[in-house]
């Protein structure tokens, strides 16, 4: 895995490639301490190659922060593992106070349908956040 980090000073960016199956994370906070608020953009399939190393990935971004919103519009295939992750992501962001959601693709959004028919996982349905700002 390659890890680049670029700060600036409103903002603490990352990007690297996980595993052998074409997934790409991008992660951008903005804030500090309990006020920061993460966003962390997907692109590419999430599966039982990359499912883990995905979940502590956005377990690590969303450490420390008070907000996360779970970007996963570019996601072209998710796995069951991929739900897996997000169960796993979801417990460690409550243990931890932090108030989050997962914006799908529709290829997310049907997993989630299938697997998460109580909506343990907070999600919601819009076009794309590629080039949102955090309010």
């Amino acid at each position: 895995m390659t890890v680049t980090s670029i700060r600036s000073r409103s903002a603490d960016r990352r990007r690297f490639s996980i595993g052998s199956t074409a997934l790409r994370v991008d992660s951008r906070t903005r804030g500090r301490g309990r006020t920061a608020h993460t966003t962390v953009s997907v692109s590419g399939d999430i599966d039982t190659v990359n499912a883990a190393e995905f979940a502590a990935t956005v377990r690590d971004a969303a450490c420390g922060c008070s907000g996360l919103v779970l970007d996963l519009t570019e996601v072209d295939f998710m796995a069951v593992d991929g739900m897996s992750a997000l169960h796993a992501i979801n417990a460690q962001v409550l243990r931890g106070g932090v108030e989050w959601c997962v914006v799908a693709s529709p290829a997310v959004a049907r997993v989630l349908g299938l697997c998460d028919p109580e909506g343990l996982i907070p999600s919601a349905r819009i076009a794309s956040l590629r080039g949102a700002e955090i309010a």
